[in-house]
């Protein structure tokens, strides 16, 4: 899964700071200074997490919160506060709020619950329409310990991907009567930052396919049959 975090509070020192240790842990801060900007920012593909304070000038964290969740239900928030608002608090809890974190926030406990939501989310979406085969190479991924989903075609994988944010796109490229290419650039543009590893039966399919792809688009390419650690390998 994407490291990318977005940073929302009115403090402007606070949310450099707050970018700055992210960073430094490996993740990947956007900056925002208002629950608009946020709600703004948040509908973007390619986002791990929201970390948000409550009191803001404008639209406050809790309905920011709300308006990310209707657009995007899969984003994961955490929201900051200094005050003890419970009614607030109680409202953010109900409408979905990963964690509320009293400020100053703990920054070994930011950085853990951040780790432990972003393993949670680390899952792998599978695209086929040969229903077999899609349910064999879930239930052989789930076997080893990674999260596995499925569409059955483009349409259900991209629907996926705008409510979700899945680490890993596993794609035949023989879909209904759609290109390779058009697949690929079409789960492309829904998420940006997804690795995507290509399969097909077809050797030639495959080769003119990676061939002519943009560069950096594709993370990997097997074709069938393929050992099924050669897939676990490239997903780790």
């Amino acid at each position: 899964m994407t490291r990318r975090i977005l940073v929302v509070d009115d403090d402007h020192e606070m949310v450099k700071t707050l970018c700055d240790v992210l960073e430094l842990h490996g993740w990947e801060p956007v900056a925002a200074h208002s629950g608009e900007e946020a709600v703004s920012l948040a509908a973007q593909p390619g986002l791990a997490i929201v970390l948000m304070d409550v009191r803001m000038p404008g639209l406050n964290g809790v309905d920011a919160l709300r308006a990310i969740k209707a657009n995007r239900p899969g984003t994961r928030v955490v929201l900051m506060t200094a005050y003890a608002a419970r009614d607030l608090l109680a409202e953010a809890e109900r409408d979905g709020a990963l964690r509320i974190m009293p400020k100053p926030v703990a920054l070994p406990e930011l950085l853990a619950l951040l780790d432990e939501a972003r393993r949670q989310e680390e899952t792998v979406l599978v695209v086929d329409d040969d229903p077999d085969f899609l349910h064999s190479l879930t239930d052989l991924l789930r076997a080893r310990g990674i999260a596995a989903a499925e569409a059955k075609n483009l349409d259900e994988a991209l629907h996926r991907l705008e409510r979700q944010a899945p680490s890993a796109v596993v794609l035949d490229l023989r879909l209904d009567q759609l290109s390779p290419m058009d697949a690929v650039l079409a789960i492309k543009r829904v998420s940006p930052a997804v690795l995507l590893i290509l399969y097909s039966g077809n050797r030639d399919t495959l080769d003119e396919t990676v061939a002519t792809v943009p560069p950096g688009l594709v993370h990997g390419a097997l074709l069938k049959p393929f050992p099924i650690e050669r897939l676990v390998e490239l997903l780790r």
